[in-house]
């Protein structure tokens, strides 16, 4: 039995093309994937290391190349990829991911300037 918190994930990647956190909201917003027992990892490009649990190796690397759109990496032709199924029926829940909804039409897609410090969120205009 799955338990009853909601299923969340997060993902952490450097954008090499220093799009706004407004631009970064807007691409991740209405995107959508299927969760599952399939870790999918990139690693050795520019932008750090990327790890997605999907349902199918396909669909991570959707996820990820999603994600290279946006930060200025094609995945395909630089790092590496590595997928793996969670050995542990505990971890690799199904279900559908997207970004969660935060009220007023805020998203939560985050952004900092560095390594350390808080992260931005987009807080809409409540006059519109």
């Amino acid at each position: 039995m799955a338990g009853s918190k909601p299923l969340r994930k997060t993902l952490g990647y450097r954008d090499l093309n220093g799009h706004t956190l407004e631009t970064h909201t807007e691409h991740w917003r209405d995107f959508v994937w299927q969760a599952g027992p399939v870790v999918v990892t990139h690693a050795g490009a520019a932008w750090g290391r990327l790890q997605v649990w999907a349902a199918s190796a396909e669909e991570g690397k959707r996820v990820i190349r999603h994600a290279g759109e946006i930060a200025g990496v094609d995945p395909d032709a630089s790092g590496e990829w590595f997928v793996h199924l969670a050995q542990n029926s505990r971890y690799g829940r199904a279900g559908t991911m997207r970004v969660k909804p935060l009220g007023s039409g805020a998203v939560s897609v985050t952004m900092r300037a560095g390594p350390s410090g808080l992260p931005e969120v987009v807080v809409p205009d409540p006059n519109l």
